[in-house]
């Protein structure tokens, strides 16, 4: 678990050890309880949120030693890799990991549909932008409802034609990387369309897309990171394309959760 802030990491570390072990509270007549399944320690009381507040306090203690300041979660992958994000990409969670993701980068792509939203987001939020930022995108009018002044930023838009293949589309992405992926350089890749994806294509043929993909920007010691919603495809589905990447998170304001 990776969060924004110390007080956000204690409270959805404090949250998820009470979930794991939420079979030790009992009730004992008018009293609730708890058995702490690490040490001796126990309680009983009236108080049922004071208990189960007490009761998170304690778990915390067993595993604050754990807890890490200044870690990137591209630190669990090695720095390159691909993390798929299961929160659509307009929410704040989305918003949280793909800054993230790009902060640290010399150079930033995206493949998006929502060219002027994820500029703005980036403007706003990012202390400096990347080096050189690139964008592909099958949009008409990319910039056409872009609120902040980037007459400063190396930025590069690719328009894409609407009708372009997965095939088309991956060899677009792997000629930008190589044109890009310098030396030295940190290269980010943000991949939007996941979800879009798969409702246009056959699986199978998205899936040997992405097995391409990821293969390539591994192999060019780049982080991807992917945007998928999670109500809109069924569990098998993603079970399937889920074994392509090396870590994935569900996202919520502030706060990463790996899943697997």
């Amino acid at each position: 678990m990776w969060a924004e802030s110390g007080a956000a990491l204690r409270t959805g570390v404090q949250s998820h050890l009470l979930d794991h072990d939420r079979e030790t509270l009992y009730k004992e007549g008018f009293k609730i309880g708890w058995n702490c399944p690490h040490c001796q320690a126990s309680s009983l009381g009236h108080d049922v949120d004071e208990a189960v507040s007490q009761y998170e306090r304690h778990l915390f203690e067993h595993v604050e030693d754990q807890i890490r300041s200044g870690v990137h979660v591209g630190n669990e992958i090695g720095g390159t890799g691909n993390v798929l994000v299961l929160s659509p990409p307009g929410t704040d969670g989305a918003d949280d990991a793909r800054i993230h993701f790009t902060a640290p980068a010399d150079v930033a792509l995206f493949v998006t549909t929502n060219v002027d939203d994820r500029l703005d987001t980036l403007a706003t939020r990012l202390s400096e932008w990347p080096t050189r930022t690139i964008v592909l995108t099958t949009s008409e009018r990319p910039l056409e409802g872009i609120e902040s002044d980037l007459s400063d930023v190396s930025l590069e838009i690719v328009k894409l034609d609407s009708g372009l293949g997965l095939a088309g589309l991956g060899e677009t992405i792997s000629r930008v990387i190589d044109e890009h992926n310098d030396p030295g350089y940190k290269l980010s890749v943000g991949f939007e369309i996941v979800s879009e994806i798969v409702a246009k294509f056959d699986l199978e043929r998205v899936f040997r897309f992405l097995h391409l993909l990821t293969s390539r920007i591994e192999s060019a010691d780049a982080l991807g990171h992917y945007y998928w919603h999670p109500q809109q495809q069924t569990g098998p589905t993603l079970n399937l394309l889920g074994e392509l990447f090396d870590l994935q998170l569900e996202t919520t304001a502030n706060r990463f959760v790996s899943t697997g």
